[in-house]
């Protein structure tokens, strides 16, 4: 499927401004009247889809979120150059045309367009948002997705039980319709699917009452959805089939992920993050902690003397690799808990403490021992 953006050389952040140059550069390269190379100027007028959408601010919205292959799929050629002052855009270039492509096939058989797309179901696209806890070793989640699924009564068909197909009567049973138009390119034949039949050529005589013809029918379904460990933000999953039926086959679902921040762990990477505090004399003795981890509290060690800011690890802790087995570790911030009010009794201890060690305050050391950097 081609990428309007690999076809203009333009990377997909790119601004309207350079999207509009590197089809004027193309129009320069290719145009008959510069190239006279005939194979090459045929060229030219392919890449006249690509401003029409992404010179469009709501369809390149739609060309980003469902792809190439999944816009196509959403959007006919009509689909796409209606509402577009295609001729602006180009006028605004400096680009002419009207070089005498005369009657022929100009958007079906230069862009490709006019070939049969046939019955293809919509593809639909999804935001789900997951936790921590869903991806570290991966999930899976259900949810409700409301599209079009195949009508249970005619099976898809569209007829209704015991009706014979027939010849259709817009497009003669050929699939087809053609249009003539004058237009700034000049004549102009377009062909596109007939929308009566699909392009099949043929229609039921009697239409299924349950869709009324359409062989679908609008439905809220349950879905599994397999949530891969490790997965991040902004990818996407996709599943085949899921979208709204068609006689031809049925669209996808394409689910956008969001991975909802935590109140206890960031994420860094594999990693996860948390914090913790223990009481001073936990961090001057040294003691067990308890840390929360993505599968329950841990005891981990505090080793005597800890200073506030000390970083422990917990390996594999972490979140699992995407696509991988292996996991990344839990990072435990330490903090050291100081209580705002004391006891006499824990006054008298601490300044005790404090006569024993040397006033880290004033930095005298008493007795020769050695500062007490907590205090």
């Amino acid at each position: 499927m081609v990428d309007y953006y690999s076809v203009l050389g333009v990377q997909k952040n790119a601004t309207s401004d350079q999207i509009k140059k590197a089809y004027r550069d193309l129009a320069l390269k290719y145009h008959p009247d510069r190239n006279p190379d005939k194979a090459e100027a045929e060229h030219f007028p392919s890449p006249l889809i690509c401003p029409a959408v992404l010179s469009n601010d709501e369809k390149r919205k739609q060309y980003d979120a469902y792809g190439p292959e999944g816009f196509s799929q959403k959007y006919s050629a009509e689909d796409i150059f209606r509402g577009s002052n295609v001729q602006d855009i180009l006028k605004e270039m400096g680009i002419n045309l009207n070089f005498g492509f005369g009657g022929q096939d100009l958007f079906g058989g230069m862009f490709g367009m006019g070939q049969q797309q046939g019955d293809i179901g919509q593809s639909i696209l999804y935001r789900m948002d997951v936790t921590l806890h869903d991806i570290a070793n991966g999930s899976t989640k259900e949810i409700l997705v409301k599209h079009v699924k195949k009508c249970g009564e005619c099976g898809g068909s569209g007829g209704d039980p015991g009706s014979r197909l027939a010849k259709c009567s817009e497009c003669k049973g050929t699939g087809y319709r053609t249009v003539i138009q004058n237009s700034f390119f000049g004549r102009i034949q377009t062909t596109s699917i007939c929308n009566r039949c699909m392009g099949k050529g043929k229609k039921y005589e009697k239409m299924c009452r349950s869709c009324n013809g359409k062989g679908g029918v609008v439905a809220s379904e349950k879905v599994q959805v397999r949530i891969p460990a490790g997965i991040k933000s902004g990818m996407r999953l996709k599943l085949e089939g899921m979208g709204d039926f068609g006689g031809d086959g049925a669209g996808d679902l394409y689910i956008d992920i969001n991975v909802l921040n935590d109140k206890t762990f960031s994420r860094d990477g594999d990693d996860i993050i948390t914090e913790i505090s223990v009481p001073f004399y936990t961090a001057i003795l040294g003691g067990d902690a308890t840390a929360p981890t993505l599968e329950g509290n841990r005891r981990i060690r505090i080793e005597q003397g800890t200073a506030p800011g000390t970083r422990i690890s917990i390996k594999d802790a972490g979140i699992r690799r995407f696509g991988g087995s292996s996991r990344g570790d839990e990072i435990v911030i330490v903090n050291i808990y100081i209580p705002k009010s004391l006891s006499a009794k824990e006054r008298e201890l601490v300044e005790e403490l404090r006569d024993l060690k040397g006033d880290a305050g004033t930095g005298n050391a008493g007795s020769g021992g050695r500062r007490f950097g907590i205090f």
